[in-house]
């Protein structure tokens, strides 16, 4: 009976549904939980002082309200493709796959950009070694990623699974340390409204990544049941972690503001240079989680976008044995290492911020729209409260666009340009036959 379920199998291939529970929680982490939190305490203390310790509480709370969106949404559909999906069907194909396919070029860009981050990070461990031999790495690092999710997505996902833990275990060991050096006097000291402000919209960029949950839902046991709950306890455990390190930072170094390695500065100030090491390693773990989390999803994004037939067919094409699509990642790997070596990547770094809204508001919108026009819809779980939480989420997206330079926006519509004749190619196509066969006709 087995061999005939596997023949079966073989003869139509499809992803299949190996992600457990805990796996989806430790994607969502990984993917909020980068590099950037053993940076930002610093800075969050030097612009808001002792009002840094409110900041993620506040920032935990607006994020919130944008994953309750992508908690309904993700409580209404199976299929692999995440925010691209909810516009899709809210708004019709065209607005999905401008949102789908931005998705999937910026992953690319960003993909380059931590990338070359885990190379400078190895630079730190390795610091007699040149350029040629962090870039040699992180080309193995990159393959090594790709080659793990050609063999499957539950691989992959105890990949990310391994950096998680990681990455969990260096902070958890700074803050049950740091706790013991806390000193009052360090979290006296003042901050404006001003600067309060401009370190809430710093945070808050600290949340982005909990949209990574949804798009390999294809893949995931019970989707419809785990994404809802994961996405609650992923803002919670993340936005205690981040006020707990915030808090043992500020109480314990007293150069907390002045400094631009915060936390290993922190951990050398209370643990010797053992704590350095240890964060240093945190770092590296972090931002190599990112990069599985990334080389997990990213792939996903052009499957879904060429099942649905604005790409080619190929790229949507699932591995008989396997069950991954081998082509996506395949090119999505080749894309990134080509942007990682050339560089070429690098003006374009900040729009990632930018599609992380472009992913928001559709979502947000799409809970307003599908409740209207699909009551009849199944729903794992139901947003209280009406249409004030995705109003008040829309808000807030609102709130991060105000503060979005004029040049990621440009860069931003850009890329969708580029995107647009993937939209349009059979119209064009056609319009390409007409014309050679006007143009001949005019010959005779």
């Amino acid at each position: 009976m087995n061999y005939q379920i596997k023949q079966s199998q073989m003869q139509n291939p499809h992803l299949i549904r190996t992600m457990g529970f805990f796996d989806v929680i430790c994607l969502g982490i990984n993917g909020v939980v980068g590099a950037g939190i053993f940076l930002l305490p610093g800075q969050l203390f030097s612009l808001a002082g002792t009002g840094a310790l409110w900041v993620f509480p506040l920032c935990g709370a607006l994020c919130f309200a944008i994953a309750l969106c992508f908690a309904e949404m993700g409580g209404m559909y199976t299929a692999t493709g995440g925010a691209y999906l909810y516009a899709k069907d809210a708004f019709g194909p065209f607005v999905g796959f401008l949102v789908g396919s931005v998705m999937w070029f910026s992953s690319i860009i960003g993909w380059a950009s931590v990338a070359s981050g885990f190379g400078l990070y190895l630079e730190y461990f390795l610091p007699s070694a040149g350029r040629w031999l962090s870039n040699t790495i992180v080309i193995m690092f990159l393959a090594g990623l790709s080659i793990i999710n050609y063999f499957g997505v539950k691989p992959g996902a105890r990949t990310i699974n391994f950096f998680t833990l990681g990455k969990l275990l260096s902070l958890c060991i700074f803050i049950s340390v740091g706790l013991f050096f806390i000193n009052g006097q360090n979290l006296a000291s003042p901050h404006t409204s001003e600067q309060f402000s401009v370190a809430a919209i710093l945070a808050l960029y600290a949340y982005t990544g909990f949209e990574f949950v949804v798009v390999p839902a294809g893949e995931m046991q019970h989707p419809q049941k785990h994404i809802p709950r994961v996405l609650f306890l992923v803002l919670t455990i993340v936005t205690v972690l981040y006020v707990v390190i915030q808090f043992v930072a500020a109480g314990a170094f007293p150069s907390l503001a002045t400094s631009d390695k915060p936390l290993a500065d922190a951990a050398r100030y209370f643990m010797g240079a053992i704590g350095g090491v240890i964060i240093g390693a945190g770092a590296l773990l972090s931002v190599g989680g990112v990069n599985a989390g990334i080389a997990l999803t990213s792939p996903r994004s052009l499957y879904a976008l060429s099942a649905d037939g604005f790409f080619p067919e190929i790229f949507s094409k699932i591995h008989p044995r396997y069950h991954t699509p081998y082509v996506a990642i395949i090119v999505t790997t080749s894309l990134t290492l080509v942007l990682t070596l050339t560089g070429s990547f690098r003006y374009l770094i900040s729009a990632s911020v930018m599609v992380s809204i472009l992913q928001y508001i559709p979502t947000c919108l799409a809970v307003i729209i599908l409740r209207k026009y699909r009551p009849e819809q199944e729903r794992s779980y139901k947003i209280p409260g009406g249409y004030c939480v995705p109003v008040f989420a829309l808000m807030v997206c609102g709130w991060l666009i105000c503060h979005v330079e004029l040049k990621v926006v440009a860069a931003t519509a850009l890329a969708m340009v580029i995107l647009l004749p993937f939209y349009f190619k059979k119209w064009l196509w056609r319009a390409v036959l007409v014309f050679v066969y006007n143009d001949n006709e005019r010959k005779k």
